[in-house]
C-alpha cells in the first residue's frame, strides 16, 4: 500500500510541478506587457494563451488572416529570429464593456516598426486579443 501511495503522490507532484499557470491579463496594457515578455521568450504557448479561441491576424494588406490561437502562434514564430525583444507603447485604448479597440506602436529594436490596430475581448478572466493587425492595414 506505501509503495502504491508513493508512486501516486510522486505522478501528482510531477504533474502539477510541469504545468506553467500563465498570467490572465487585467487590462489591455498588461496584454501588451506579457506579449512582449512570451515574444521575447520566444513562448510560443504563453503567445497563444493570450487570443481568443476565435481571433484573427491580419497577415498582409490583402487580407490574409491566421485564424485561432495555435495558428496565430505559428505565424508568430517567424519574427522571432535571433535575439529579439518587443516594445509595445499604447497610443489609444477605448473600452466598452468586455470590447476594447487599442492603436498602439511596437518596435522590435534595430529590426522593425508598426503601428497596430486591436481588438480585445474580456473573456474567461482576462483581456485577449480577438483581431489583432499588427501593421494596420
Amino acid at each position: 500500500m506505501k509503495a502504491v501511495w508513493l508512486v501516486t503522490l510522486g505522478t501528482l507532484s510531477f504533474f502539477s510541478y510541469g504545468s506553467i499557470d500563465y498570467k490572465k491579463p487585467q487590462t489591455p496594457s498588461e496584454l501588451h506587457l506579457l506579449f512582449s515578455e512570451y515574444f521575447s521568450k520566444k513562448d510560443t504557448t504563453g503567445l497563444a494563451t493570450l487570443f481568443h479561441e476565435d481571433a484573427v491576424l491580419v497577415l498582409n494588406a490583402e487580407g490574409k488572416l491566421a485564424k485561432g490561437k495555435e495558428a496565430i502562434a505559428q505565424s508568430l514564430k517567424g519574427y522571432m529570429q535571433g535575439d529579439v525583444e518587443m516594445v509595445t507603447h499604447d497610443v489609444s485604448i477605448h473600452i466598452n464593456g468586455d470590447t476594447a479597440l487599442i492603436r498602439s506602436n511596437w518596435e522590435i529594436p534595430n529590426v522593425q516598426t508598426g503601428m497596430a490596430l486591436e481588438v480585445m475581448k474580456y473573456s474567461d478572466g482576462g483581456w485577449l486579443y480577438f483581431i489583432d493587425n499588427p501593421n494596420g492595414f
